[in-house]
């Protein structure tokens, strides 16, 4: 059976385009840092975002900083919602878990 010629040129989604592009450029890490932590603001909620000082990506293991023990300490209640929803939303990046810490503070 003979294979079929792919056709040449179409249609490329903008999401595959930007992809690429970003990886050439060599920053799709940054790119899929700032889509993390915008879901995991929007799954906190407005006001329980705003104790969310950083959110980082290191392997598969998602670790956000809170300015407050307390913010932290509720967001450990919920670290099963959180990380459920962003597997769901990032399935390709394979996260396995969520450390928490607390924001050092600047030295005066």
């Amino acid at each position: 059976m003979r294979r079929r010629k792919k056709q040449k040129g179409g249609l490329v989604e903008v999401g595959e385009l930007l992809e690429g592009a970003l990886q050439t450029l060599g920053v799709k890490g940054d790119f899929e840092k700032f889509r993390i932590e915008k879901k995991c603001r929007e799954v906190l909620g407005e006001k329980f975002s705003k104790a969310l000082t950083e959110v980082s990506l290191k392997g598969r293991k998602v670790q956000m900083a809170f300015n407050h023990s307390i913010w932290m300490q509720e967001a450990n209640f919920r670290k099963t919602e959180i990380l459920k929803k962003l597997q769901e939303e990032f399935p390709q990046i394979g996260i396995k878990e969520i450390n928490l810490t607390l924001a050092r503070s600047p030295k005066r």
